[in-house]
């Protein structure tokens, strides 16, 4: 069975945020034509499949990496 659109589109927030670090949800939302609390979610989906993604005290987001 093939990934679900919801892995599709972790795919690409995560994408988003190693191209353009230190952008904050909001700018990810508009970008992708979604409301903000879908990018939230989806920051919260991206941890739990084990991207490290940092967000500074501004908002700003940063990707490290995986975990393992």
């Amino acid at each position: 069975m093939g990934r679900g659109r919801d892995e599709d589109r972790l795919d690409v927030i995560r994408d988003l945020i190693q191209q353009r670090p230190e952008q904050k949800p909001a700018w990810i939302a508009q970008q992708l034509g979604v409301d903000k609390k879908i990018v939230q979610r989806a920051l919260l989906q991206l941890e739990d499949r084990g991207d490290l993604i940092y967000e500074d005290d501004r908002g700003r987001l940063c990707w490290f990496g995986q975990s393992k």
